[in-house]
């Protein structure tokens, strides 16, 4: 099946299930732990936006006073918007294929299989802070814009909850999802 016919019926899907607005709890929009009996079309399309990135931004738990504002996926780049109760765009996690890390240094990982670099942006009450991933065919780059005196907990606190899920596992979903008659990637012509 062509990977536009692979579009169109995630497309289609996505349409079906009312998810025009992406607002929401993150654990249930962007699950780490694919479901069984249900495809993650969100997950599938940011897959299929950057298609040499080996895994995609997840959520590995669910976070009281955390929310998914927006999710846009398009050729090249997906955007997820987070906001917290205080923080009207709290956190903005970017997947493409390359990005320009600036004056960003490289620290400890805590995500495995990546290598994670880290700008301070601090002036007061605010935090600004920037963070890359680069793994295999992508990088994730958050930007985070948080206030007050329990923004570095907070950031802790999203930066544990946020995962990556490979693509081998959600192609292994589309595969069981669809009966195997579709294909997160196309197959390349020999």
């Amino acid at each position: 099946m062509s990977r536009v016919a692979v579009l169109v019926a995630v497309a289609a899907a996505v349409l079906a299930a009312g998810c025009s607005s992406a607002v929401g709890n993150p654990l249930r929009i962007l699950p780490c732990t694919p479901s069984n009996d249900q495809l993650d079309n969100r997950m599938v399309l940011m897959a299929q936006s950057v298609p040499t990135a080996s895994a995609v931004p997840c959520m590995r738990a669910e976070l009281d006073d955390w929310f998914l504002d927006d999710l846009d996926s398009w050729d090249g780049r997906t955007r997820i918007e987070f906001s917290r109760l205080i923080d009207q765009v709290a956190l903005t996690i970017e997947l493409t294929r390359t990005c320009d890390r600036g004056g960003a240094s490289e620290t400890a990982t805590d995500q495995p299989g990546t290598r994670r670099f880290d700008e301070r942006i601090r002036t007061g009450s605010s935090y600004r802070d920037r963070r890359f991933y680069l793994l295999p065919g992508a990088c994730v780059a958050y930007e985070f814009r948080l206030t007050g005196a329990a923004a570095e907990a907070a950031v802790e606190e999203i930066s544990r909850a946020v995962g990556l899920v490979s693509r081998d596992q959600l192609a292994d979903q589309v595969r069981r999802y669809s009966g195997g008659r579709l294909r997160l990637d196309p197959e390349r012509p020999r």
